[in-house]
């Protein structure tokens, strides 16, 4: 269309009457920065907590290995790399590096002692070969029967969770492979060092071993107090099911996809002419509306029923992009009730906006259907 467009007349030009896909290319960029600070945040604990380069390198050569082995097993299930796959791997990320941790940890333990880094590998795979199998398979089992739920919400699930259920699984044979190979070639001694980070390191930990007694004391208080802990129980499961029946329930949020679609009937048998009419005043509305980019309208087609009658017309209504509507006015529900609100003014016809409500996390469209028209002769 561009270079057809250098051969067009001046005073004509081309635009894209509906596009899909800005939504999920906008979504996509908003995951990547949620990953690259997922990942950020976890060099930031596990250096804080393991207080040493190499310690902390280990960990996290298991992220890459886990979330990229994941893409591997995707053509299995007949998964695709989508936005809801996308959001699992968010969450992995946070989930792969725990069994390298716990054996980074027992590793050094040994070498405290005195052994030496590969005696206190063998030592420390010895010791948590069993619990490093068992966090991965509590961790799977916490999500992978949520892909057997059935219908349209198990689609929506199904995905998250089995991305997750995987790269829990590579991170635990990353742990019984790689993390203690690594641990043997990298790990040494520690030395004393002093410095300002070793005084926070000093500080950190002496804060820590405060919180760790004092939630070992509290809990030994509430294993001795039984009946205290079950009248918490039955309390907050109260404050629940209190709360769940009160709380505004929904399928689906709406969501900004960046465009909404407006469908105009007037009575049967009515003109094309008394159609084209209104369909001039119900442009004005949407060009008037803040955040509306363009609309593009048919004239006698209706995209409820697909009939191409005379007193029918669709709207392809395309918002500003995200990045330009600032304003409150132009936000999507701000948008939505004023567009809403101005075509139940219009008399002679009724008039239905579609908006979107998601879900172009999992690659499908549904539409929230929004009648905003006055009855016929009103």
């Amino acid at each position: 269309m561009s270079q057809m467009k250098q051969r067009f007349p001046e005073d004509l030009d081309f635009v894209v009457a509906l596009d899909t896909t800005r939504a999920v290319t906008e979504g996509i960029k908003e995951i990547v920065i949620t990953l690259l600070i997922a990942l950020a945040l976890v060099i930031l604990v596990v250096y804080i907590f393991l207080q040493g380069w190499r310690a902390t390198l280990i960990p996290l050569l298991a992220v890459p290995v886990s979330l990229i082995g994941t893409f591997i097993l995707f053509p299995v299930f007949g998964f695709s790399i989508n936005t809801l796959s996308l959001f699992g791997l968010v969450l992995a990320i946070g989930l792969v590096v725990d069994d390298a941790i716990v054996v980074v940890e027992g590793v050094e333990r040994h070498i405290e002692e005195g052994m030496t880094p590969k005696d206190a590998a063998l030592k420390a795979m010895e010791e948590l070969s069993g619990p490093v199998v068992g966090i991965a398979l509590v961790l799977s089992a916490v999500f992978v029967p949520t892909a057997f739920i059935p219908g349209i919400t198990g689609k929506l699930y199904q995905q998250f969770a089995v991305t997750i259920a995987i790269s829990v699984l590579l991170s635990a044979f990353n742990a019984l492979t790689l993390s203690p190979a690594l641990a043997a070639l990298l790990l040494k001694p520690k030395k004393e060092s002093g410095g300002l980070l070793q005084r926070f390191f000093d500080w950190f930990n002496r804060v820590f071993d405060r919180a760790t007694e004092g939630y070992v004391g509290w809990s030994g208080v509430l294993v001795k107090k039984t009946a205290v802990v079950v009248v918490l129980l039955v309390v907050f499961v109260a404050a629940g099911g209190f709360f769940a029946n009160r709380v505004p329930t929904s399928f689906l949020p709406d969501e900004d996809q960046g465009y909404a679609y407006v469908s105009m009937q007037l009575p049967n048998g009515a003109s094309l002419e008394r159609t084209s009419a209104v369909v001039e005043q119900v442009e004005k509305i949407i060009m008037n509306t803040p955040g509306v980019a363009q609309s593009t309208c048919f004239v006698g087609f209706s995209l409820l029923s697909f009939a191409r009658t005379t007193y029918n017309a669709t709207f392809f209504v395309n918002f500003k992009l995200w990045d330009e509507r600032k304003t409150r006015e132009e936000q999507f529900q701000t948008l939505k009730a004023h567009l809403n609100q101005e075509l139940s003014k219009l008399p002679g016809a009724v008039a239905f906006g579609f908006f979107s409500a998601g879900d172009s996390r999992c690659g499908n469209r549904r539409r929230l259907y929004v009648h905003a028209g006055r009855p016929f002769g009103q």
